[in-house]
């Protein structure tokens, strides 16, 4: 009796364990700028994972005019969880459920272009610096290219 029992529920369990979502890639590490194509058209997003945070964000001009970001955000070491919750009520008891933790900083500056259609013009001649890290920290300093604005 305890094995036909036994048998029933696993043939209840079986189907249930495709609702559960293989664990995600962590996002690889490295620098980018480039514009949100679903946000604003006039604002360039710089992101940054690696184990120092973002500290500097610069659009610089070809005149050498620089333009600061007017936000910078750093969250450490995001938390990625396991399985959605619905599926955890068909994981087997004793089974692990995983949580993943990115042992990284993920960075996000957003700087403003000051004039757009002169950057529309020459973002070739542009380019972004950006400092990764503190003094005490391995810094870091990197240059970026310009992202290529919509429509060129």
């Amino acid at each position: 009796m305890g094995r036909g029992l036994g048998l029933l529920l696993l043939a209840l369990l079986l189907p249930g364990c495709g609702l559960l979502e293989p664990e995600p890639d962590p996002p690889a590490f490295g620098t980018a700028a480039r514009f949100d194509r679903g946000g604003l058209s006039d604002v360039i997003v710089v992101s940054a994972i690696d184990w120092r945070p973002l500290r500097s964000a610069v659009l610089t001009g070809p005149a050498g005019e620089r333009v600061p970001a007017y936000s910078l955000d750093v969250l450490a070491s995001p938390v990625q969880a396991g399985p959605p919750a619905a599926a955890i009520l068909l994981v087997t008891p004793g089974w692990t459920r995983s949580v993943t933790e990115l042992k990284a900083m993920v960075s996000t500056a957003l700087i403003r272009l000051p004039d757009p259609n002169r950057y529309g013009k020459s973002w070739q001649n542009w380019r972004v610096d950006i400092v990764l890290g503190d003094v005490d920290a391995g810094r870091e300093t990197r240059t970026l290219a310009a992202p290529s604005p919509a429509g060129f």
